[in-house]
C-alpha cells in the first residue's frame, strides 16, 4: 500500500510522461496534433489513446487485475494495429511505463519495503504487455480476413460483371 500512496501522489507525472512517450511513437507532426488537439471528434485517436492510458494506469495503482484493464489496453492496441507499426513498436507503449515509473519512483525503490509490491506491479505491466500482443496478433488476423474477403468479394464481382458484358 506504500507504492500505491507514492504513486497517487506521483500520477500526473507518470501519465504525463507516460502519454508524451506513446505519442513519440508517431512522426512529429502527427505526435504534435495528437498532443495538442483535445477535441474527441477532431482528435478520436489522441482522445483514445489518452482516456484508456489514464484508465491502465489508474487501474494499475488501485491494484485492477489484467482481466479488467485488458479492454482499454484493447482500444489503443486496435488503433496501432491499423497503423503501420511494427508488433514491437505496437506493444512499446506498455513497457515505456516500467521506464517510466522506475524514474520517477527511484529514490523510493531503494528501499526493502517497496521490492515486493514494485515486484507485484511490475508483474501486472507484463501481463498486459503480453494482452496487448495477443491483442495485436487478434487485430492483425482481422485485418488479414477483412482484406481477402474483400479479394474475394471483388474478384466475384468482376467475375459477375464479364459474364453479364459477353452475353
Amino acid at each position: 500500500m506504500e507504492l500505491q500512496n507514492i504513486l497517487k501522489k506521483k500520477k500526473a507525472v507518470i501519465l504525463e510522461k507516460w502519454l508524451a512517450a506513446i505519442f513519440d511513437t508517431y512522426p512529429a507532426d502527427t505526435a504534435a496534433f495528437l498532443k495538442g488537439e483535445r477535441d474527441m471528434f477532431s482528435n478520436p485517436v489522441g482522445c483514445t489513446i489518452t482516456a484508456n492510458a489514464e484508465y491502465i494506469l489508474e487501474g494499475l495503482i488501485n491494484g485492477e487485475d489484467t482481466d479488467s484493464l485488458s479492454a482499454h489496453v484493447e482500444r489503443i492496441i486496435r488503433i496501432r494495429a491499423v497503423q503501420h507499426f511494427t508488433p514491437a513498436q505496437a506493444v512499446s507503449f506498455i513497457n515505456s511505463l516500467n521506464a517510466i515509473i522506475i524514474d520517477q519512483l527511484k529514490s523510493e525503490l531503494n528501499r526493502p519495503t517497496l521490492w515486493d509490491e514494485w515486484e507485484e506491479l511490475k508483474a501486472r505491466i507484463d501481463s498486459l504487455s503480453l494482452v496487448a500482443c495477443e491483442t495485436y496478433a487478434q487485430m492483425k488476423d482481422r485485418i488479414q480476413h477483412i482484406r481477402m474477403k474483400e479479394l474475394a468479394d471483388s474478384e466475384r464481382f468482376l467475375i459477375k460483371l464479364m459474364g453479364s458484358r459477353s452475353r
